[in-house]
């Protein structure tokens, strides 16, 4: 656009044109205009106001009211007018039958075309379809004898969303916690393909206990229906595809949505348009980029909040719908992430904003871990040193490993409980803390030796409470620092290598473990703990290449080294007897896998660690042998056990998802798959955020939530659930593989139940051609792909 334009000559020509019928609007710019690109302007204004017209809310409404009070329409008796929407006016009522009393609110539509009609009943029909707690429903309806139809929905008590935040001052979380309510109502009408088309303040109803309730669907579309069905339309707050007369999709609905976010955490919309001459304001909405939340200008203690408002926002008021958020969930996803503090994806491209939001969201315990650890640094590098002085015999060096491993299970308990309690420090406090855990980064920057200890220690703090996600950034700092100390370095792509091989797969897996014991057996004698220990990985990836019988080898091999090392109840023993016992699970030894994970709880009770992490994996792999010999009943109760004490001791984590997984699928396997529902849908979201959407635990999760929507009889939403989680892991995991199998298996076992055994069958050859590759490892899923056949006659 030619910013020298004189846009005063622009406007008076434009409003001279418009009093002119269409034909001749052309001819009298053209006469008039001082130069082509005035000309140019003009008649482009002019297209913009044809293409649009008809979708804009007409400000010239009759004032005369339609109903009058005590006047009745079928069961229902007018009180007064309480509002006016885009085609109709809006009454309360209450029943006039004497059948029982009932207040609603009843909307008659104003006289208009018979397309006008047809929007009204379409209206109708859409509420009909709706049945959601943040959605008014549709109670009753009927035409008057002048064929002017009404309808009658759930009263919505309340203020509009705008006159709420002017009465109640609420703190921008508050008004967060409002749109996701809306945010919730608009996805579920997606599921049933209908979109909204004109979200706004004064169609979102507050009430007194803080309840949001979505109101007029009045222009309503089916997702991609016709563009041409015109409907008006708010033009402060309507995408600007629909102004252009595009057809309405789910990402004009999460433009809308978030201008309504954005109008009531600023005061204003996002671009104020009501004001101009309409196709000025037409153009300003198809170019102008919409103002920035006054970030600055807010309370200190909402600041953080509002900064990640700010990004996404933008990201939702792009001007192009496909470069939003693909659906209004993603879009409250966001808005989740950033009410708890965690990264939002509209900042993942920000240099180190991950890094911080992470030390921010673990602020309590990060702060306090980097002290603790500083001060263990000195004493224990020069304890190091005099070891290798004095040769201090195996036994030392035992009782310091096992110091060690004490001081990080005080460590876990203490920050723990510390996270507890933390709210009751004041703002100033938290600050501090926050720029002081903040620190680190810039620490490792300046002295990498020296902050690269601190940052590992952290990371190493995250994997210990197995927040992979936590881990994951801290540790690809170090590992992309060619320059770190050697030692420094093999130990953090150790680390990196188990959650890589947790979350997304064994190939960078593999590497990582080969670069790590590549140096450690340059000085076999002095690695010797880290070079037995490594063994533990390596098994892992050996069975998910398949190499099962390897793995269980190269760890029966490797078991006496780490007894030789350590003796009989060492915690590392306790860990080489746990996954020996899953290996020999896996591979169908289920006698010796039992032998192998009581041992394990052994070395728990003989060290005092049977009320920790390690000992409440070997309890949920010993619940799994029960359910694999097939004694669901016992196996209950023995994850309902360990996922009591996980969520009061470690809260949610990946493992705490695989046991909600394990305890909702052995319900599903007694016949109780409603139980089961909340377990897995909360093991899905838990898995997703904690090990990532590329890993088994995930889609495992997914799965169960898909079986046991199909067991309570909702399969549309079992085949949806599935299938958006296969298309995320295959994104995830750069195409097919076994975590994708896994949901592939609950898609067919849906589609096979509807009688499409065509395109389960696909599914399920697909799906044993990935777990094929895992040998007996994949065993379960094998058989469950044949139990799936044979049921089908497949």
């Amino acid at each position: 656009m030619d910013r020298h334009i004189d846009w005063s000559t622009v406007e008076s020509l434009l409003d001279a044109a418009l009093e002119l019928p269409e034909a001749e609007r052309e001819a009298f710019v053209r006469s008039q205009a001082a130069d082509a690109a005035i000309a140019d302007e003009v008649l482009s204004l002019l297209g913009s106001a044809a293409r649009a017209g008809a979708f804009l809310e007409d400000p010239e409404e009759a004032d005369v009211p339609l109903l009058t009070p005590d006047e009745e329409l079928g069961s229902w008796r007018i009180s007064r007018l309480i509002g006016r929407g885009g085609m109709g006016d809006v009454y309360k009522a209450e029943r006039a039958d004497g059948l029982y009393d009932q207040a609603a609110a009843l909307k008659i539509m104003r006289p208009g075309s018979a397309e006008d009609i047809a929007l009204f009943d379409s209206e109708r029909r859409y509420l009909a379809r709706l049945e959601h707690p943040n959605i008014a429903r549709l109670l009753d309806g009927g035409v008057t004898g002048e064929g002017r139809p009404w309808m009658v929905m759930e009263l919505a008590d309340g203020a509009s969303a705008d006159v709420w935040v002017a009465m109640s001052a609420p703190r921008p979380h508050q008004i967060v916690d409002i749109i996701l309510q809306a945010g919730e109502a608009l996805a579920y009408a997606h599921e049933k393909l209908i979109v909204h088309r004109d979200i706004k303040p004064s169609n979102i109803l507050v009430d007194g206990a803080e309840r949001a309730r979505v109101i007029d669907f009045g222009v309503a579309r089916l997702s991609g229906a016709d563009k041409r069905k015109t409907a008006p339309l708010s033009l402060d707050y309507a995408a600007p595809e629909l102004l252009d007369g595009d057809a309405a999709t789910t990402a004009s609905d999460v433009y809308g949505l978030a201008a309504t976010l954005f109008a009531l955490l600023a005061g204003h919309p996002p671009l104020r348009l009501s004001g101009d001459p309409l196709p000025v304001a037409l153009r300003r909405a198809l170019e102008e980029p919409p103002a920035r939340l006054p970030v600055t200008a807010c309370q200190r203690r909402d600041r953080r909040l509002m900064l990640d408002l700010d990004h996404i926002l933008a990201r939702a008021l792009a001007k192009r719908p496909g470069d939003r958020y693909p659906t209004v969930s993603s879009f409250c996803d966001d808005l989740r992430c950033a009410l708890k503090g965690r990264p939002v994806a509209a900042r993942a491209g920000e240099r180190g904003y991950v890094f911080r939001r992470h030390l921010w969201r673990y602020r309590w315990q990060a702060g306090a871990a980097a002290a603790l650890v500083l001060s263990l640094a000195g004493g224990l590098s020069a304890s190091l040193w005099q070891a290798r002085e004095v040769r201090i015999e195996r036994d030392w060096a035992q009782s310091e490993q096992a110091r060690l491993e004490a001081v990080q299970h005080y460590l876990f308990f203490m920050l723990r409980d510390g996270a507890d309690v933390s709210g009751g420090t004041n703002a100033s406090a938290r600050e501090i803390l926050e720029a002081a855990a903040a620190q680190v980064g810039e620490m490792f920057e300046a002295a990498p030796e020296r902050g690269g200890q601190v940052m590992h220690a952290l990371a190493e703090l995250y994997f210990y409470l197995n927040d992979y996600e936590a881990a994951l950034p801290l540790l690809r700092v170090l590992v992309d620092d060619e320059q770190l100390d050697p030692a420094l370095l093999a130990s953090a792509r150790y680390d990196l290598a188990q959650i890589i091989l947790r979350t997304s797969g064994p190939d960078e897996a593999e590497s990582l473990l080969a670069q790590a014991q590549a140096f450690w057996a340059d000085d076999p004698r002095q690695w010797r703990r880290r070079l037995v220990d490594s063994r533990l990985v390596e098994a892992r990836i050996l069975r998910d290449r398949g190499r099962l019988p390897e793995a269980i080898a190269l760890l029966e091999r490797t078991l006496p080294d780490r007894i030789a090392l350590s003796g009989e109840t060492h915690r590392m023993t306790g860990v080489f007897h746990n996954d020996l016992g899953v290996m020999l699970f896996s591979a169908g030894r289920l006698e010796d896998a039992t032998a192998s994970l009581r041992e394990a709880l052994a070395v728990w009770r003989a060290t005092g660690l049977d009320d920790g992490p390690d000992a409440l994996n070997t309890l949920n792999n010993l619940a799994a042998v029960q359910v694999v010999s097939g004694d669901h009943a016992a196996a209950e109760p023995l994850f309902r056990e360990i996922l009591d004490n996980r969520r009061a001791s470690y809260g949610p984590s990946a493992t705490t998802a695989a046991v909600l997984n394990n305890y909702g699928k052995t319900l599903i396997n007694l016949g109780r798959p409603g139980e089961a529902l909340p377990h897995l849908r909360e093991a899905a979201a838990m898995a997703r955020e904690h090990a990532g959407p590329a890993s088994l635990t995930y889609a495992s999760a997914v799965a169960g939530h898909s079986e046991a929507k199909a067991g309570i009889g909702d399969t549309d939403n079992a085949l949806r659930i599935a299938r958006d989680a296969y298309d995320e892991i295959t994104e995830a995991s750069d195409g097919p593989g076994p975590a994708s199998a896994l949901v592939a298996i609950a898609m067919a076992r849906v589609l096979a139940s509807e009688g499409d055994t065509r395109q389960a069958g696909a599914l399920l050859d697909e799906a044993e051609a990935a777990l094929s590759a895992l040998g007996p490892a994949a065993g379960l899923q094998l058989r469950a792909i044949e139990g799936i056949r044979e049921s089908h006659g497949m």
